[in-house]
């Protein structure tokens, strides 16, 4: 199945022209800028989609900064014009776990000497602007997720909450061996 993926990725890429490309820690303010115009954009159709301000993608990247693996975090561009993003990151859960809680005084430290033995990623984010979906770029996407997250020991991954309706994202996800193994449910009720 993996081969089937990986012949498949290399024609959508080759036949639009994509460059993937790691997320520019140096530029990280423009990078944030780009990953807000995508975002807003992919997630626009979306039910109870609020598009991000500077402020929430603001305090959000501050947080994770310290914890981005660069290779996890990467752009899909045709003509050098981005078209799509994923934000993975290693599943510090792992870590976590084994402070019991307790970040201080030297549990903080095993944030940056056990994140080598971190085997999961975290997909945050995987989105492409509306002109390119539909044409595999998603599919190209997780595969070079995989790889890039194989790299560093990670064999295993989890997607943050996906729209039971985004079928695309849905059937993305089966194709690389994913299954639905949680179901949240939001409810609304006029008062």
């Amino acid at each position: 199945k993996n081969e089937k993926i990986k012949r498949v990725s290399e024609i959508v890429k080759t036949r639009y022209g994509i460059n993937i490309r790691p997320v520019n820690m140096k530029n990280f303010q423009d990078e944030l800028e780009i990953f807000k115009i995508i975002y807003n954009k992919t997630w626009a159709a979306n039910w109870g989609f609020i598009p991000m301000s500077d402020a929430e993608i603001d305090a959000a990247a501050k947080d994770l900064k310290p914890l981005i693996n660069p290779d996890l975090v990467f752009f899909a561009e045709v003509n050098n014009e981005p078209i799509g993003v994923v934000l993975a990151m290693p599943d510090y859960n792992e870590i976590f776990k084994t402070m019991k809680g307790r970040l201080f005084p030297f549990q903080f430290l095993k944030l940056y000497t056990q994140k080598k033995k971190i085997t999961w990623a975290r997909v945050i984010a995987l989105g492409v602007i509306p002109e390119y979906q539909k044409k595999g770029i998603d599919g190209l996407l997780y595969y070079e997720c995989l790889l890039r997250a194989a790299k560093h020991g990670i064999m295993q991954g989890e997607a943050s909450w996906i729209l039971e309706d985004n079928t695309m994202m849905n059937r993305g996800a089966e194709t690389m061996n994913g299954r639905i193994y949680k179901k949240y449910r939001i409810y609304e009720k006029a008062l």
